[in-house]
């Protein structure tokens, strides 16, 4: 899907979007373009509805029936013979002649697509300026960046950064690697790793909130069989992998290395700690001790030697 940001269209955006007036229950509306009524209804909990035709509007400016003639006040009413009337405008822009309509769900808040707008007071959307002006979808459409009337929707900001900030299960490497049907061997140098695991720093906006995200450590158990105890607990902080030409030799990070002392069958799981500060008005937060879902494997050990591989 085209993403387009220009400054042209963001000023667009900016005026045709405060226009926007939404229908709990869109349906086909009706206009002559002139600023008026081509239907008066009584309709929904007995409201009298103006209903206008954005069909008959449409964007690129100028010409008859262009729709920004019509005169929607900002509070969804407008006057027509001198009577006030609720519009009916479904999703249709007047100010801009096009149909426009919120994306869902909204980029999260780090996507290029915001430049320097507020995902806390704007929103993207679907804009659809071409005929046959129909309620835009994916296809003919543009996504671009628009002003919010009052509160956006949604989450509100902190439970917004709070929830992208959240981390998924790490990937799982191991040599020799785990699995059903592997087999490592007593004394055997074991390799952990989280398969190119981002350590970086990761920080959020929206409004006067920020997030920010630090990784802490690669956590690693490793239990024989279904025993309850702890287990031998590893800290890694680096992201060592095995490759054959490593032959026997242990991992270069000791805190991501292990040796099985006795056999039995063993579960090694990982999971990922971080550290996570969320502020607002400039003011953090108390850190939280935020821990992914583990990923979890198992391994035979037996008698023996072998290589990692």
């Amino acid at each position: 899907m085209r993403r387009l940001l220009t400054a042209a269209v963001a000023v667009f955006a900016l005026t045709a979007a405060l226009m926007v007036a939404t229908s709990a229950a869109p349906r086909p509306v009706h206009a002559d373009g002139t600023g008026g009524c081509d239907a008066v209804v009584e309709t929904r909990n007995g409201q009298t509805l103006c209903e206008i035709d954005g069909s008959k509007g449409g964007g690129g400016g100028g010409g008859n029936g262009d729709g920004t003639n019509i005169v929607c006040k900002s509070d969804g009413t407008l006057v027509w013979n001198g009577v006030s009337y609720q519009c009916d405008i479904g999703i249709w822009s007047f100010s801009g002649g096009c149909y426009i309509t919120p994306v869902v769900p909204q980029p999260a808040t780090d996507d290029p697509i915001w430049g320097s707008s507020d995902p806390s007071t704007n929103r993207a959307q679907w804009e659809d300026c071409h005929p046959p002006y129909n309620p835009p979808t994916m296809n003919g459409a543009v996504e671009i960046i628009g002003p919010c009337v009052g509160y956006c929707g949604g989450q509100n900001p902190v439970e917004r950064i709070t929830n992208e900030l959240q981390i998924n299960k790490p990937d799982l490497g191991m040599a020799p690697p785990g699995g059903a049907g592997k087999v490592g061997f007593v004394n055997q140098n074991i390799w952990f790793w989280s398969k190119a695991l981002d350590t970086s720093t990761q920080t959020r906006s929206a409004g006067n909130v920020v997030g920010t995200r630090t990784f802490v450590s690669a956590d690693w158990q490793i239990k024989l069989g279904g025993q309850d105890a702890p287990g031998t607990p590893l800290h890694c902080t680096s992201d060592n992998e095995y490759t054959p030409d490593k032959g026997t030799a242990a991992s270069p990070d000791p805190k991501c290395g292990f040796q099985f002392t006795a056999p039995g069958t063993y579960t090694i799981s990982v999971s990922t700690t971080w550290t996570l500060v969320i502020s607002q008005n400039g003011a953090p937060g108390p850190p939280q001790t935020i821990t992914s879902q583990p990923n979890t494997t198992t391994i035979l050990i037996t008698e023996g030697q072998s290589t990692n591989g």
